[in-house]
C-alpha cells in the first residue's frame, strides 16, 4: 500500500472526526465561549467548586481579570454562584449542567464519533480496528 493511500485514507476519518466535532459543538452552542478561557472552565469542572481567588492564584492572574471571564460565564449561565456561610465576602463557583457539557466537550466529541463508526462498521470491523489503535499506545521499543 502507498504512502499516499494512507494518507488519503487518515484524511478521510479525520474529516468524519471533524464532522462529530462540528454536530457536537452546534448541538451546545460552543461559540458561546472564546478558546482561551476554556481553560477555565476544564479547572472548575476539575475542582468541581471554588472561588475566584484559587481560580486567581491557579492562572496566576488578578482577581479582575477572572472575574470578567466568571461573570461572562455567569451571562451565558455556564456557572452558578454561591456564598460561603462563613465568610459573605467569599463566592463558591460551581458548573451548571451547560458549562459541564462544555467542560467535558472533548468526551462528547469521541463519542459522537465512535457512534459514527459503530453506524459504519461491522463488529468485526471494529474489533479489528481496537486493536489497531491498541497498537498506537503500545511502546515502540
Amino acid at each position: 500500500m502507498e504512502r499516499e493511500d494512507v494518507r488519503n485514507a487518515f484524511n478521510t476519518f479525520l474529516k468524519m472526526y471533524a464532522q462529530a466535532c462540528n454536530e457536537v459543538y452546534d448541538e451546545i452552542h460552543f461559540d458561546r465561549i472564546k478558546g482561551s478561557r476554556f481553560k477555565y472552565l476544564k479547572e472548575i469542572h476539575r475542582r468541581g467548586e471554588t472561588t475566584l481567588t484559587e481560580l486567581a492564584e491557579h492562572f496566576d492572574l488578578s482577581k479582575p481579570t477572572v472575574t470578567e471571564v466568571i461573570n461572562t460565564f455567569l451571562d451565558n449561565g455556564f456557572i452558578r454562584k454561591r456564598k460561603c456561610e462563613d465568610d459573605k465576602r467569599v463566592w463558591y463557583i460551581s458548573l451548571t449542567e451547560m458549562g459541564e457539557t462544555l467542560a467535558t466537550t472533548n468526551v462528547l466529541e469521541s463519542q459522537r464519533a465512535v457512534q459514527k463508526m459503530y453506524d459504519r462498521l461491522s463488529k468485526k470491523e471494529l474489533k479489528h480496528l481496537v486493536k489497531l489503535f491498541r497498537k498506537f499506545g503500545e511502546d515502540p521499543s
